[in-house]
């Protein structure tokens, strides 16, 4: 049966297996610590590649098993790489200068592809990139999508500019995942 070959795979040498559950959209992925003909035991993974418990489920429950997929190999690449999601590289201590304008610390990141920024727009739009030039006006980022793929440049107002963060674990995931897909330092 091949469901028991890659719950067998995964448990020999601790490949990553996703699940998808029949009428419903929650997805389960980790690797397999143990599994009967009925039940299967994985290690849990969140979607920043942090231990997320110990998951038992019936065999049965599950409509789709998964392996080797872009998702879980890119799943894999935030588990290697724990130490730089869990830790946030921006400093709050070290940050000047803030009561001067809402803007201040946002264009302080202008072409650092070490730390990235998240922001939303007044129409509640959110968008993930490295910050590449801002004025009084206007600023620009290099787009990254959830799977560390380059998308574009984008050009936005500043007078849309809701809220950001800078370096949230969003960021960090997209960014690890980024320099991962393209040997970027």
């Amino acid at each position: 049966m091949m469901i028991e070959i890659l719950l067998q795979r995964s448990m020999a040498h601790k490949t990553l297996v996703g699940f998808h559950e029949y009428n419903s959209e929650s997805y389960y992925c980790g690797y397999v610590i143990n599994h009967t003909e009925d039940f299967v035991m994985i290690q849990h993974y969140s979607k920043f590649g942090v231990k997320d418990g110990i998951l038992v489920r019936h065999l049965t429950d599950f409509k789709i098993f998964e392996s080797e997929s872009e998702y879980l190999k890119g799943l894999q690449t935030l588990i290697d790489h724990q130490e730089m999601i869990v830790k946030q590289k921006v400093n709050p201590s070290k940050i000047e200068d803030f009561n001067q304008h809402f803007t201040n610390l946002f264009e302080q990141y202008v072409g650092n592809k070490e730390v990235m920024i998240k922001f939303e727009t007044n129409d509640g739009e959110i968008y993930f990139g490295y910050l590449e030039w801002c004025d009084e006006e206007s600023f620009s980022i290099l787009e990254i999508d959830s799977d560390g793929l380059l998308t574009g440049r984008s050009l936005f107002r500043i007078e849309d500019l809701k809220m950001y963060f800078i370096d949230d674990l969003n960021c960090r995931k997209r960014n690890i995942l980024y320099k991962a897909r393209y040997n970027s330092k």
